[in-house]
């Protein structure tokens, strides 16, 4: 049990670093080639989640191989540390991807703090200000909406959420598609020079990027991803929980005098 113990945290540990050290590799080619707005959203925390990933896999590959009590300490302290952390981000993207739980935990009292409005704070915090406004941009750099001419089906069915908020005017308007670049207002609509329908733009750096169907769209699609990542999140959890198991049970045979180890 002591030597499978030892060997899935060193296989475990030495993936993972991999894996980390790639990820960093990437990250700091993207920032000396200069990253695109797009690149910009994800930059920063992707260097600093493949760096953490690096160092704590790093400390668990050495402890694993050297025996070292310390550093295998050291190693369970920031294990115990992530579990903690991915269960409160876990429990944070639950609130804010459920309406029904973030309304019913908005506002709530613990102790003298006041917790913050969870129902609406992927709008609060992607779709206004400054933060919409690098969104818009990161759109209108990507090739979100560079779909082939000679598509001419619109309908939801065939498109994500963001897409078919942002790439095409809303159906209410009435428009008439000539081809997936460019849409014509016909003489009999009532409703172009409204809302999101005067917003349209067949300009394609600005489509439809302004309306609020394009933030609705996104809304939708950023609690999407975020679901998913609530998942995976779950089974990150089971891995380092597991990985925490097994480093106790090198730690604990560390302190067997080394004789006894492989009796």
């Amino acid at each position: 049990m002591l030597r499978l113990s030892n060997a899935a945290v060193i296989t475990t540990n030495a993936i993972l670093a991999l894996i980390g050290l790639a990820t960093l590799c990437f990250s700091v080619y993207v920032f000396i080639q200069g990253p695109s707005q797009c690149q910009r959203f994800i930059q920063n925390p992707l260097i600093v989640t493949a760096t953490l990933l690096f160092f704590i896999s790093s400390l668990g590959l050495i402890a694993a191989l050297y025996g070292s009590h310390v550093i295998i300490t050291l190693y369970l302290f920031f294990l115990f540390l992530s579990i903690l952390l991915l269960l409160v981000l876990s429990m944070f993207i639950f609130l804010v991807t459920n309406p029904t739980a973030g309304k019913a935990f908005s506002g709530k009292g613990i102790g003298n703090v006041k917790t913050g409005n969870f129902q609406n704070w992927i709008g609060d915090h992607f779709l206004q200000g400054k933060n919409w406004e690098g969104i818009k941009r990161c759109m209108a750099d990507s090739t979100i909406c560079k779909i082939s001419p000679r598509v001419v089906d619109f309908d939801a069915k065939h498109l994500s959420n963001v897409k078919f908020g942002c790439c095409r005017p809303p159906v209410e308007c009435g428009f008439e598609s000539k081809n997936a670049t460019w849409w014509n207002i016909p003489a009999t609509s009532t409703g172009a020079t409204t809302g999101d329908c005067k917003t349209w733009s067949n300009t394609q750096s600005q489509l439809c990027y302004a309306c609020e169907s394009c933030k609705f769209g996104v809304y939708k699609g950023i609690r999407k991803r975020w679901r998913i990542l609530l998942v995976f999140n779950l089974l990150l959890i089971l891995l380092v929980t597991f990985l925490y198991s097994c480093g106790c049970c090198v730690r604990n045979n560390n302190r067997v005098p080394w004789k006894r180890r492989f009796l």
